[in-house]
């Protein structure tokens, strides 16, 4: 049995399609496992939510000679409603379990195409659907060099969706069974690798443990209540408190905490506790050093097991981080009668997952603190690091450097617009190379005393880390090797783990000024307000580095091609996502945020 695709691969594929349509063609094979004529016949109404995962839909596929439109009308033919939905449960073959947001483009698309309950998703012959993937297979297999094999087929996609579920994910092989259609176990053979005794061991484990044990058995959730804390969270509570209550809801867990950097490398704070009060976790040595500092600094979950601090029960310290900024820890204490089981590798992980979502929260909080104050608290940095490419070059060629625009390529490197004054390209080319991270410098324009250039910078920078930390940057310059950084914060927020944060990353840097100060007109605009929320990340990404990469300019400073090679992106993709943002700020400037359907949308 064939592989399938792997993610890379996968993704390329679906980027290649040319159309929504044929994007949904690839999906339902690759993520619903559907077989060609299975890809026919789903339609609107086969689409259901899961009662618990928010992550998981669930998609029924009709029977062979059940077409869609088979016994959809309530009451057709006499049929009662009752009568009606046992025929339609008779004409399903199964149900598949499908990712949320392959769910939300099928709603998508049935709504752009004002399709009825029952008329199918895609509405051609099983042969074009054969002739759609071999199309797209062949477009991506030419722009990606050979990562794609240009001869995939509907039966490959069904393939990658048992790779992605049982080798990425790890699934039990009897849900994908059924959920694909598959009618012996012995199709996944080829997936289903050797298990060393080790391994054989852990499963036997993890499936014996169960409420009585005192464990999740590896594979029922035991943090649920601090996902639905983040989810359910309001103004009168932050993350950072209620995540630790919503933990200890679970029979599993009996106490958690959240720790946070006081800038002394020994030292924490508690920031939110649940299931033992702050003085006990204090004379327990919690503010100490302990496992939850080397989460923090390695970035990696530890285990508590035996500590006085953990009333010496089973545990573990994860985290929380969001991209290169970690906020604190979390810690979980096991809760039961002894003997207590270690905390288990299913465990571990999803404790892990919900470090790096409070990790996010705790930014995404700052965020929208920001946008809706009406005063922040300014803050600017000086700092003179060589490790700040920008003062290593200002002070080489004695030039003056702002940065215009910074645009995220991906979670690691983002690519900086930087206006100079003061030094040619070539120049400010020859300072920069050897500098760390920095590369693919471009130029966009050139003056005669200055230029305007962009360039990639990878790993850490003073803007990124303020604005990981949940600040918007207002200005960056460079002049005479020294950078100074204007950024804002939320009224009130807690400067403190933001300049850590910026000492962590340059050691001299220091904080030059704070103050409180009213919010500026330019951020209350009401069109920027109303249109940036509604762009995807991708969408705004395209949007920036296209205008301030000079791409709108006539005569243009970048070429379409020039802007999507900077981005890391493919030219379609580029102009995939500018398209669309396009259309939304055109959309919110024309309908008033109200967008209609046109006939030739439809």
């Amino acid at each position: 049995m064939a592989d399938g695709l792997d993610a890379d691969a996968y993704d390329s594929l679906v980027t290649a399609a040319e159309t929504y349509r044929a994007a949904l063609v690839v999906r339902l094979g690759g993520e619903a496992g559907l077989r060609t004529g299975e890809i026919t016949r789903v339609a609107p109404r086969h689409l259901r939510e899961t009662e618990g995962d928010a992550d998981v839909s669930l998609l029924a596929v009709p029977a062979d000679g059940a077409g869609p439109n088979e016994g959809s009308e309530s009451g057709a033919g006499g049929d009662t409603k009752a009568e009606t939905a046992a025929r339609d449960r008779e004409a399903v073959a199964r149900e598949t379990a499908i990712p949320a947001s392959l769910a939300a483009e099928l709603r998508r698309y049935a709504e752009s195409a004002d399709l009825g309950e029952t008329e199918p998703f895609v509405d051609v012959s099983p042969r074009r659907v054969q002739m759609i993937v071999s199309e797209t297979a062949e477009r991506a297999a030419a722009r990606t060099d050979g990562l794609v094999d240009p001869d995939v087929t509907p039966r490959d996609l069904r393939r990658t969706f048992a790779r992605r579920l049982l080798v990425d994910r790890g699934v039990d092989p009897h849900a994908v069974r059924e959920a694909g259609g598959w009618e012996t176990m012995g199709t996944l053979d080829g997936y289903l690798g050797p298990l060393d005794g080790e391994a054989i061991a852990e499963a036997v484990a993890d499936g014996r443990a169960g409420p009585a044990g005192g464990s999740a058995g590896g594979s029922a959730p035991t943090a649920l209540g601090g996902f639905e804390a983040l989810a359910d969270g309001d103004d009168r509570s932050t993350p950072l408190a209620a995540v630790p209550e919503g933990v200890v809801e679970s029979d599993r867990w009996a106490e958690a905490w959240v720790v946070r950097g006081t800038g002394n490398r020994e030292r924490v704070e508690i920031a939110g506790a649940a299931g033992a009060d702050r003085g006990t976790l204090v004379d327990r040595g919690v503010t100490g050093d302990g496992p939850w500092i080397d989460a923090v600094e390695e970035g990696e979950p530890i285990a508590t097991e035996g500590l006085p601090a953990t009333a010496g029960r089973p545990g573990v310290a994860v985290p929380l981080r969001y991209r290169d900024v970690t906020h604190g820890a979390l810690c979980v204490v096991t809760g039961g009668d002894p003997p207590l089981p270690p905390v288990s590798p299913v465990e571990r992980r999803e404790i892990a997952a919900l470090g790096r979502c409070l990790g996010w929260a705790v930014t995404a909080r700052r965020w929208r603190d920001l946008l809706h104050s009406d005063t922040v608290t300014e803050v600017e940095f000086h700092t003179g690091d060589e490790g700040a490419f920008l003062a290593r070059a200002s002070a080489a060629l004695g030039c003056r450097i702002e940065l215009a625009s910074t645009v995220a390529v991906d979670d690691e490197a983002s690519r900086f617009y930087l206006s100079v004054e003061g030094a040619r390209p070539q120049a400010l080319a020859d300072a920069v190379a050897g500098a760390s991270g920095v590369s693919d410098l471009r130029v966009i324009e050139t003056r005669e005393n200055g230029c305007d250039v962009s360039a990639r910078v990878e790993g850490g920078s003073a803007v990124r880390t303020l604005t990981e930390h949940g600040a918007t940057v207002r200005d960056a310059t460079a002049e005479d090797g020294r950078v100074r950084v204007v950024a804002d914060l939320p009224e009130g927020a807690d400067v403190r783990p933001v300049a850590d944060g910026f000492r962590s990353a340059f050691s001299d840097a220091r904080l030059a000024s704070k103050e409180s100060v009213p919010r500026s007109p330019r951020s209350e605009d009401s069109l920027r307000e109303g249109v940036t929320d509604r762009f995807t990340d991708r969408q705004w990404a395209a949007l920036s580095a296209a205008y301030h990469g000079g791409y709108f300019d006539w005569p243009r400073g970048s070429t379409a091609e020039e802007v999507a090679d900077a981005m890391d992106v493919s030219s379609p993709t580029f102009h995939n996502h500018l398209r669309k943002a396009q259309r939304r700020l055109l959309d919110e400037l024309f309908e008033d945020g109200r967008r209609a359907r046109r006939p030739d949308q439809r």
